[in-house]
């Protein structure tokens, strides 16, 4: 996986304290969380350009999270150091694992995880 390639101690599908949330991924020793949001996380406010957009397409609007998911993320943030998002429309656009760890890297760095050197 990208994040063990970064050397950052993970666990997948972690369950919070309170067993109240189910996480995509937990990083323990810094206590951040990564979700990986797909298109149910999120709403499109269509472009006006009198044409209609066409469902999955980010170029024809303008991606909003749903309140569900700012919801979770805020009761996420409440129990945990940091929660760190990925949202579909950005991971599709990256080629190649190294894109992808560079983003992931980028992303847990800016939340404050520790990635090693060696990474």
């Amino acid at each position: 996986s990208i994040i063990g390639v970064l050397g950052v101690p993970y666990e997948v599908e972690h369950l919070t304290n309170d067993g109240y949330f189910c996480v995509d991924v937990y990083m323990p020793d810094d206590d951040v969380v990564l979700e990986f949001d797909g298109p149910t996380h999120f709403n499109t406010l269509l472009a006006d350009t009198g044409e209609g957009g066409v469902p999955g397409d980010a170029s024809r609007g303008t991606w909003t999270r749903t309140p569900r998911t700012e919801l979770r993320d805020m009761f996420l943030k409440r129990r945990h150091h940091a929660v760190v998002s990925v949202p579909w429309f950005e991971w599709a656009e990256l080629s190649g694992s190294e894109d992808r760890s560079h983003y992931i890297a980028g992303k847990l760095q800016g939340a404050g995880v520790r990635i090693p050197a060696s990474a």
